[in-house]
């Protein structure tokens, strides 16, 4: 009887216990050591997913990331054409101790900027020459060109006199002038004095235009005279005279 109430017991004691051990089976095995630091466990794939997709906290809707487009560029070098990004291409200038030039913003046909890669020589050269296609835009006008010249504010008359021929032909040849009076900030009076002198004796040849003080120097424009229009033009512009009744 003994023996029997003991094997009761322990019967008793495992099916009350049997639903206690499997209720914590679940937890310890996600939060087991040996599956956390695994390469291949079972957390580190949720939080793989987890990272993969991003949820809009307003409508609840998933949403992939989006990786972003690098634009790409065509390198010009000698006879070479490649099709790179701009980062790469730098970095290929930079290697080569060669100058990175942008040829055109977009090409029509392939829709990427042209860059060109090009020595210190062939750079210069290049830069001269896109100088040179500014100043023919610029002055497709009415001007032929800009000429500068810097004066003194000590200048003697008999030189400054010189300075006004000199700009006088530059005048006659339909050239803009650009003139800069270095003057003194603490007293400008003779900076006023040359320019008084080369606005009276330019005016007859010229227009003195936009005089601007910029610190201690006095800078103006003398352009051209206007050209004027073949009277001829005008008087067909009005056409034939009204009869006089």
């Amino acid at each position: 009887m003994f023996i029997n109430r003991i094997i009761s017991r322990l019967l008793v004691n495992s099916v009350t216990r049997a639903p206690q051990k499997s209720q914590c089976l679940a937890p310890n095995w996600f939060n087991h050591p040996q599956l956390q630091h695994h390469p291949s466990g079972f957390s580190n794939k949720v939080n793989f997913v987890r990272n993969a997709t991003e949820t809009d906290p307003e409508t609840g809707e998933v949403k992939k990331k989006k990786t972003p487009i690098i634009p790409k560029i065509t390198l010009l070098h000698g006879d070479e054409l490649t099709v790179t990004t701009l980062e790469e291409a730098q970095k290929l200038a930079k290697r080569r101790d060669l100058k990175l030039m942008k040829v055109t913003d977009i090409d029509t046909k392939t829709q990427r900027a042209v860059y060109r890669l090009l020595s210190g020589a062939e750079y210069l050269q290049e830069d001269l020459k896109q100088r040179e296609k500014k100043k023919v835009q610029k002055y497709k006008g009415p001007y032929k060109g800009e000429k500068m010249l810097n004066i003194s504010q000590n200048i003697s008359e008999h030189d400054l006199q010189t300075d006004v021929n000199k700009i006088v032909k530059w005048l006659a040849k339909r050239y803009e002038v650009i003139l800069a009076i270095n003057g003194s900030a603490e007293n400008m009076s003779k900076a006023e004095n040359v320019f008084s002198f080369l606005e009276k004796h330019l005016s007859p040849h010229g227009q003195v235009l936009q005089k601007r003080c910029k610190g201690s120097d006095i800078r103006c424009q003398v352009v051209p005279p206007k050209v004027p229009k073949n009277p001829g033009d005008n008087e067909n512009k009005k056409g034939p005279d009204k009869p006089v009744l």
